[in-house]
């Protein structure tokens, strides 16, 4: 029996409570309040005085990171080293993504990825895998590789599943392809959360693949039909429904401040998760890396492929927090709920995602500018800052 004590400024993120104290015992938080209201004494204890303290974030959308990229490399050491990563900058759950690809790749990550999730790796905890693609717009495909871009196939969806072996957590595609409706009905069915991305849909279009199941859009305003006064397309349809969480990529470059403000005030954050996208250099020096056999670029913080196609991103999601406060003027609790509670929300982990009784116990302690000084995944210590 391992119990944990952290003080602090706790964000849960429902509320902010001031000098907060928050206890756990095996894991698993009992008790979070103000400081007078807990009195016990615990295996480890943390002073976070003055500090932010608020759940471990919850990415759902990450490519790559210490050098691995699950589309290049999709094997077992590639997702330790993303978990590894990723958990340095506050991230406690993850779900590795692997891009448009030749089915054999798709398989190899998903296995991949369901290893790591009965055999845990030491990082950030890995939740089941994304798989952005195949069955997407190749008018609106970005960076993805338009060779292996497929219609819609409830055969090959069924092998995915299988390789996953219920590990799949959600898949991007397109839903004005033909095939695509009875797609998400289908991934509906086996708990596959459908997220609409890379995309020429317009309003309608968008609102029939809402009708059919889909529940999530990746990277809001990227790799889609644009928002148009007399064509309002997909982008409309996704800020206008609240039975969609819109995912976003708040690195400064994939989406203008004033349009990341313009969202939250749409949607609000119960209905906004942030996103890294991130690609392998995120914790590394490197600057650049290659994807389909092509060389990507990092400049300003952003990758770019020869032909300047944004290619994900060098983001973490404590900076997507703090560019959300500072460049969005979005309030902290509210940007903390979108890193944790509401992805939480989206894969159905109400154990995740919030300083509550009953909850894991992954906590991420931070500085005023959200640097991380310690992380905590399961009540024990993953990551303790220099």
């Amino acid at each position: 029996m391992r119990t944990l004590l952290v003080r602090g400024d706790i964000y849960t993120p429902v509320e902010m409570i001031a000098g907060g104290v928050l206890f756990a015992r095996d894991g698993v938080i009992e008790r979070v309040g103000p400081s007078a209201e807990i009195t016990e004494r615990a295996d480890v204890e943390v002073d976070a005085t003055g500090r932010i303290v608020c759940p471990g974030f919850i990415d759902l959308q990450v490519n790559g990171g210490g050098g691995a990229l699950l589309t290049e490399e999709p094997n077992r050491d590639a997702v330790e080293r993303m978990a590894a990563t990723h958990v340095r900058f506050g991230t406690t759950s993850m779900l590795p993504t692997v891009v448009t690809s030749p089915e054999e790749t798709l398989i190899r990550a998903l296995d991949a990825v369901r290893g790591a999730v009965a055999e845990p790796p030491a990082g950030a905890r890995i939740l089941g895998a994304h798989v952005e693609g195949p069955f997407i717009s190749a008018t609106r495909k970005g960076a993805h590789d338009e060779r292996h871009i497929v219609a819609p196939d409830l055969d090959l969806f069924e092998r995915l599943i299988q390789a996953a072996g219920g590990t799949l957590r959600v898949i991007t595609l397109a839903p004005e392809l033909s095939g695509a409706l009875d797609l998400i009905a289908a991934a509906r069915d086996t708990g596959v959360v459908v997220s609409i991305g890379h995309t020429d849909a317009t309003y309608g279009e968008a609102r029939a693949g809402i009708d059919a199941g889909a529940t999530m859009a990746t990277h809001l305003f990227n790799g889609m039909r644009p928002l148009h006064h007399r064509d309002p397309g997909v982008i409309a349809a996704v800020l206008r429904d609240e039975r969609v969480v819109a995912g976003m990529i708040p690195d400064g470059v994939h989406v203008d401040g004033v349009l990341l403000d313009l969202a939250y005030r749409a949607k609000g954050a119960a209905s906004i998760a942030l996103v890294t996208d991130a690609m392998s250099p995120v914790g590394t020096d490197s600057e650049s890396f290659r994807i389909y056999g092509e060389q990507v670029e990092m400049r300003d913080g952003a990758c770019y492929t020869r032909d300047d196609v944004l290619a994900g991103s060098a983001l973490t999601m404590n900076r997507a927090v703090r560019l959300m406060r500072d460049e969005a003027g979005v309030p902290l609790l509210d940007a903390v709920r979108m890193a944790t509670a509401t992805p939480a929300s989206v894969v159905g982990r109400e154990d995740l995602g919030a300083l509550r009784p009953g909850a894991l116990a992954d906590i991420v302690i931070c500085d005023e500018d959200l640097k991380v000084e310690r992380v905590f995944v399961g009540g024990l210590e993953a990551f303790a800052g220099g």
